[in-house]
């Protein structure tokens, strides 16, 4: 009798313990995982895409969401239109907290810069010079400078120093023992210096023509192409000079 007494006893604190770790389980499946899933899905929200809108339309998605507009930066873009949003952060699909700020970064529209000076360097490395400035590098020309190193760049169009907009194209100039070349001036200069000019750069003297003028007879007038103008190897001048002035009787 006694040993039935005891057995029940045992059994029912076998029981009792075992209640009590079946509880203690159920706390911490609730604890550390049911309930941080309810309170998760209560407090946090997704970042709405805001790329693309205007500062407000943003900040009206924003708030929507459960979110708050953060800092606004104004950044040059030379293709996002000005006062639409270039980029966020935390970036669209994120899972935050609600109450959370998002950063806006907002096109001011594409900047106004100068053309920087390229002359002399290399094409690899003008080209990077001209990118880091926000400019495209549209094409490479050659011109024909046999003083200088060949592949050095002479110049850029338009012009080293000129106001562009970011995003503009460019054109780098290289020296070259061949190609294309600006026309010297001819102007002032007698017909026979300005025969030898045009030879040595191996060009063709075309039309002349002659017209009366105070200016010592046989100096060049005008002359097409004009000087600066692009010309190449086989080009055709064309000159007008001083016939001189007839002698009074």
């Amino acid at each position: 009798m006694k040993r039935s007494r005891k057995g029940r006893r045992n059994l029912a604190l076998v029981a009792f313990l075992l209640i009590l770790v079946v509880a203690a389980l159920l706390v911490i499946v609730l604890n550390w995982l049911v309930m941080p899933l309810v309170v998760r899905r209560g407090r946090e929200t997704s970042v709405p895409d805001v790329v693309g809108m205007d500062r407000f339309e943003a900040e009206g998605a924003l708030v929507r969401s459960g979110l708050r507009l953060g800092e606004v930066r104004s950044v040059s873009d030379p293709v996002v239109p000005a006062d639409r949003v270039v980029s966020q952060h935390p970036a669209a699909g994120n899972r935050v907290k609600l109450g959370r700020s998002v950063l806006l970064e907002v096109s001011r529209g594409a900047g106004r810069i100068k053309v920087p000076h390229a002359e002399g360097l290399s094409i690899p490395r003008a080209t990077a010079l001209l990118s880091d400035a926000g400019l495209v590098v549209d094409a490479v020309e050659s011109l024909r400078m046999p003083n200088l190193p060949a592949g050095q760049v002479v110049a850029t169009r338009p012009l080293a120093g000129t106001d562009v907009t970011q995003g503009d194209h460019v054109v780098i100039q290289v020296s070259s023992r061949l190609g294309s070349f600006p026309m010297p001036n001819l102007v002032g200069v007698g017909i026979e210096t300005a025969r030898g000019i045009i030879a040595s750069q191996s060009l063709v003297l075309g039309e002349l023509k002659r017209a009366p003028s105070d200016e010592p007879a046989g100096s060049v007038l005008i002359q097409y192409p004009e000087e600066g103008m692009t010309v190449r190897d086989g080009d055709t001048v064309h000159l007008i000079v001083a016939a001189g002035t007839p002698k009074k009787k």
